[in-house]
Order: structure tokens, then sequence, then C-alpha cells
């Protein structure tokens, strides 16, 4: 968090900084179709990758300007590239921090000896169901049991190497099939030895996830089952304390409302900007378009194909999202933004405060 502080800090006195991080979505192909998804029930362009080289040479210039963070994340599923070990030897390759976030049911034990040998530092699995029948149906596929199976294989092989990397993170979508299991799954965790159990309260892009969001009532009944599921934990690294309120849930999908609600008392100009993404990561799309948060700006102008990544990050596009986001204008996809990073930039700006 230091140097990712001392960067935006850098912009916030008037000077200019490399970007921290990268976040690359290298595939739109998923072997699941899960029920809340994006992607559920429609037909989905998967666009032209960008190919090995592709990423190659977007890694050696991300080294070259200083980026610590390389975090590969959905859209589709990771792991259905089968190159995508070789990104990520890459990304270790540099010394920078590695990150993955998958459904966790395509890893061999080979994949999984690779990863803990080069040292891989983060691997956040998708995982919603503290058994088959709720798992499975969650992900309309069978992943229950592989998923259990490849946490416990990346456990064996953290322990006969005798080294802490990767940290295992299970990711939870909350919605109503699986809210009141939050106690069992908390207890799955631990069982499992993974570090983290991270809760993400649905956020509705179908009608499917529409009939799947947390009534008022549900939300409710929730926070008091958070609360009990937070003795539990134990040990277990959690953000269940966000939950002890339910402003997170109930806003899930009209997400600028909360913005708007912490930016509201900050007077000073830098500490009320409603999210600093565009100050210190950017987002590389499959098909190689660029914007501060990968998915959700259809109004990027950028490709990695084009421009270089230092061209891309200081050039016109970057500039006006900065100026638009220091005006307080604040995009209306900003609306879908994930609870979790929404309450990441309420940790920033609380760092900042320290300083400015």
């Amino acid at each position: 968090m230091e140097e990712k502080i001392e960067r935006i800090l850098k912009w916030a006195r008037g000077e200019k900084a490399m970007p921290y991080s990268i976040e690359i979505s290298p595939t739109l192909r998923c072997n699941l179709n899960c029920l809340f998804c994006w992607r559920y029930g429609k037909k989905v362009n998967y666009g032209e990758e960008l190919s090995l080289e592709d990423y190659k040479r977007i890694l050696k210039e991300a080294n070259q300007l200083g980026v610590k963070e390389i975090r590969i994340i959905g859209g589709g599923e990771p792991l259905m590239r089968k190159d995508i070990i070789e990104i990520m030897k890459l990304v270790k390759k540099y010394r920078m921090f590695g990150y993955i976030c998958t459904n966790g049911t395509l890893f061999t034990p080979d994949m999984i000896k690779v990863l803990v040998k080069i040292g891989w530092d983060h691997v956040k699995i998708s995982f919603h169901g503290p058994n088959k029948k709720i798992q499975n149906n969650l992900s309309q596929g069978e992943s229950f049991e592989k998923v259990i199976r490849n946490i416990k294989n990346f456990v064996l092989y953290k322990r006969k190497l005798k080294t802490e990397k990767p940290k295992l993170e299970i990711g939870f979508v909350l919605n109503k099939l699986n809210f009141r299991k939050i106690i069992q799954m908390i207890k799955l965790a631990k069982k499992l030895n993974v570090q983290a159990f991270f809760i993400e309260p649905l956020t509705v892009y179908t009608e499917k996830g529409r009939m799947l969001k947390l009534s008022k009532e549900e939300v409710q009944e929730f926070k008091k089952l958070a609360k009990k599921a937070f003795t539990f934990a134990n040990g277990l690294e959690t953000n269940l304390q966000q939950f002890f309120s339910t402003e997170l849930i109930e806003n899930t999908g009209r997400m600028i409302k909360e913005i708007r609600k912490m930016i509201k008392n900050k007077k000073r100009n830098f500490l009320s900007i409603p999210c600093y993404e565009p100050w210190w990561r950017m987002g590389i799309r499959v098909d190689g378009w660029v914007c501060p948060c990968g998915f959700l700006d259809q109004s990027t102008t950028e490709n990695v194909k084009k421009k270089s990544l230092k061209e891309i990050w200081f050039g016109d596009y970057f500039e006006k999202r900065r100026k638009d986001l220091m005006n307080k204008n604040i995009p209306e996809y900003c609306q879908k933004c994930c609870t979790t990073l929404v309450q990441y930039n309420k940790i920033i700006r609380d760092e900042l405060s320290k300083f400015l």
C-alpha cells in the first residue's frame, strides 16, 4: 500500500507518476455458466484475444515503467487459455506481484506445482456454496469437488515447499441461494486452510441475477448472520464487518449513491475524488482496449495494439478521466462498480488523508 499511496500523492502534489498496477482480462471464454454472471443467458462475443507475444511486450513495458502488480481477472475464466501459465511465469520473471481470479476448476496438479514454485502471490477462487447442491447449481457445472481438490493441492504443495505463497482467497457472491449458509462457508474456508474469505454482494446484470438478489427482509437477516459468522472467522481474513450494516448490499447496482455519500463531507479537492483508479491502475481488455477499470467504460479510445503503455497512461484519454473525476463527474457505468472496489477507494482516501 505504501508505494501505491506515494504514487497517488505525486499526482496530488502536481507531479506525475507511473501506474502501480495493470489489470488484464486474457479471455472471455468460460467453462462454467454461473447464474449471477454478466454473461448468463447471453450470446457472448469472445473478441480477438491478445496473443502471447502481445502479453510479452505488455509485461516488458510494464516492467520498464516500474509497474509492481499484475492482476489477471475474469470476464471469462483465465485458465481457459493454454498459455496462461506462461503469462504468469513472465509476471514473476519481472518480479511483479501476481494475482489471479479464477473459478478454480481447471487447475492441474502440475500447474499448481509450477505456481507454488515460481512464488505466485495470490489466487482468488470463486466459490459460492458449502455443498455440491448449492455450488454446482450456482455455477451450472460440476465444480464443487474440483475446487475442493485444487485448494487442497495448493495447500499440500505449499507445505512441501514450506512457503506461504500463494495466498489463497475464496470469493463468495452473496445471493438468495447461499446467504443463509455463510457460517458453513466460513467453517469450510477455515477447514481448507485458505487465508481469506471475501463477500461480494450480487450485482444485477441479467433477469436471472435480479431473481437472485436479496430482498430487504433477507438483507436484514444476513446482517444478523454476518455478525454470527464473524465470531467463527477468528484468524481468517474477511470483510464480514462491512455487512454489519446493510447499505452495501442494498445499493449494489446503485453504487454512485454510496460513492457520493463517502465523499460528501470531504472539503479538500484530492480527497473528494470519487475513484482513484486512473491515478494508479489501468485495465486491459481481452482485445487490447484500455481504460482505468477494465470492462465498464465503453468510450475508451486507447488500444495496446496501437500505442505503448506509457503513451496511453499519459495520453488524452486517461487525462480526461482524471479531470472528470477531479470535478466529481461520476460516469453512469460506476453504478455497477463492485462493493469491494468502492470500499478500497475509501481505504485509499483514508491513507491519503494522513498526508494531505
